[in-house]
């Protein structure tokens, strides 16, 4: 991370040096960008809650704009530590390092403070690793980071950039994506319930389905909607269409995550109707005659599910999932299934 690091500053604050002049109210503030493996903060969140502490714009290396920064920030993120290296036009390189808080709010907050601080102490001393930061300059007392607000404002478009990261062993820590489109199917296993005078049944079949989930951030409940045909097949039932809306929780370790899903829908399923004829003939007198058929009749369902899966690729994931079908067609209606599949990550 320091060569890598390093290596970025020497880059970065050549074109400071090039341009050598103080940063008015039109020249926005570049800021830069490295994070370690579990950070789980983007360099967009950095540079808005940034924005939001100075009540200025800042841009990006990649922006169109970033030419036009005179003042270098750079941000390293550590699991443990939060550095940060600011060139103030032709002014000496002034850095800053704090303890990492646990908690992803926590480190947002570190960061602002500490952007806010150094930037407006520019003359303050090194701290060393694992201090906590010094007072910043009487005219601009801060004694812990402020709260975060819910809702930072945004005081310049920031696309979402790349984050540079150092090689670890398992892989990186793979971008948060904000929407997922799931395409899986698999086995079933049906308990048909025929009635009281005869045992019940257990019958195979196959399920289809289509996720969409959303989830704005890591720390938020991922929401959607699930579209599943199935299950039928030999011996079992047919479910023709259901469709469940569901939420749940994610917990993720590089590359590997779970993920746990509950939700309600609606369904129409093969049910059993029986329909009684009754005849009234002089001769015999009245007979009655008992039919029973399938035909689609609609049905509620909950859906229970959890998820196990890895990411292959910057856009995709390999899952596997076990889930549970109870239907208010408890006798043909029920059921348990094993699927797999493959996601697609979205922005």
């Amino acid at each position: 991370m320091t060569t890598g690091c390093g290596s970025i500053v020497l880059a970065i604050l050549s074109i400071a040096a090039s341009t050598a002049v103080a940063r008015g109210a039109d020249r926005p503030l570049l800021v830069a960008v490295e994070a370690a493996p579990g950070a789980e903060i983007g360099a967009a969140d950095i540079r808005e809650v940034i924005a939001a502490e100075l009540a200025e714009p800042v841009v990006g290396a990649r922006e169109a704009n970033a030419d036009a920064a005179s003042d270098i920030l750079l941000v390293a993120l550590e699991p443990r530590e939060i550095r940060m290296s600011l060139r103030a036009g032709a002014a000496p390189i002034v850095s800053r390092t704090i303890a990492a808080p646990p908690d992803r709010p926590g480190r947002l907050r570190s960061i602002g403070w500490l952007a806010g601080n150094l930037v407006r102490d520019q003359i303050g001393p090194i701290v060393g690793a694992g201090e906590a930061a010094p007072p910043a300059a009487a005219s601009h007392p801060a004694t812990e980071p402020p709260a975060l607000a819910e809702t930072p404002p945004r005081y310049a478009a920031v696309p979402e950039a790349a984050v540079a990261r150092r090689p670890a062993s398992g892989g990186d820590e793979p971008a948060h994506s904000a929407w997922a489109i799931t395409v899986a199917g698999g086995p079933t296993l049906q308990m048909l319930v025929w009635g009281p005078d005869v045992p019940g049944t257990l019958a195979g079949g196959g399920v289809y389905q289509i996720e969409v989930q959303h989830q704005a951030s890591p720390d938020s409940l991922p929401l959607g909607v699930a579209l599943e045909v199935g299950p039928s097949g030999e011996g079992a039932t047919s479910h023709y269409l259901g469709v469940a809306g569901f939420l749940g929780s994610r917990r993720g370790s590089g590359r590997w995550f779970i993920e746990g899903t509950v939700g309600l829908g609606v369904e129409v399923v093969s049910g059993r109707v029986q329909t009684l004829t009754v005849t009234n003939n002089s001769q015999t007198g009245v007979t009655s005659e008992s039919q029973v058929s399938f035909e689609p009749v609609p049905a509620l369902y909950a859906r229970l599910q959890g998820t196990g899966g890895v990411q292959v690729s910057q856009m995709f994931d390999l899952v596997a999932q076990i889930g549970a079908h109870p239907s208010s067609s408890w006798k043909f209606g029920s059921y348990l299934s094993s699927t797999f599949g493959v996601r697609l990550r979205l922005p």
